[in-house]
């Protein structure tokens, strides 16, 4: 008995839903950052300059405004997959849009390497632009797969 992966009742439908999820809780956390960071910080016992802080600050809000937006983008693209319509300019389009929102998170951890002198940064940085890389060859490959998608239906 195999799981099914794609289409309703399959893993890509339970990734939709996800994606729902994730941007609630993301609405909820990008409005209480202020507060969320600083009970973060009194977690750790630490405490950072101002400097630091609104550093962090801009980091994350890029970066969940980001997120959010390729969560919209995701859930689109699964909806696409889960109504066996995956192989659309409109998806490739999409994909492509998520390497695009990748851009913004890595430029920013790579500036914010300045304010808050960490590997992590460094590395987070690094991450999306890769990130960007794979998922722009991803939608150049759904690209192509439209195209020979159209030729095959007109030689039918």
């Amino acid at each position: 008995m195999g799981y099914q992966i794609l289409g309703k009742r399959g893993l890509s439908q339970i990734m939709e839903v996800l994606c729902t999820v994730f941007q609630v809780f993301g609405v909820i956390l990008i409005a209480t950052l202020p507060w969320t960071l600083n009970y973060y910080l009194l977690l750790k016992n630490t405490t950072v300059g101002p400097r630091i802080y609104y550093s962090m600050m801009i980091l994350l809000v890029i970066s969940g405004i980001c997120a959010f937006t390729i969560l919209i983008q995701a859930k689109k693209v699964l909806h696409n997959i889960n109504t066996k319509s995956p192989f659309t300019f409109d998806t490739a389009n999409r994909i492509k849009s998520i390497s695009y929102l990748c851009l913004p998170i890595a430029f920013a951890y790579f500036i914010g390497v300045f304010f808050i002198p960490s590997v992590f940064v460094i590395l987070v940085g690094l991450t999306f632009l890769f990130l960007a890389a794979c998922i722009f060859i991803i939608a150049e490959l759904f690209f192509q797969a439209v195209k020979y998608k159209q030729e095959n239906d007109l030689t039918i």
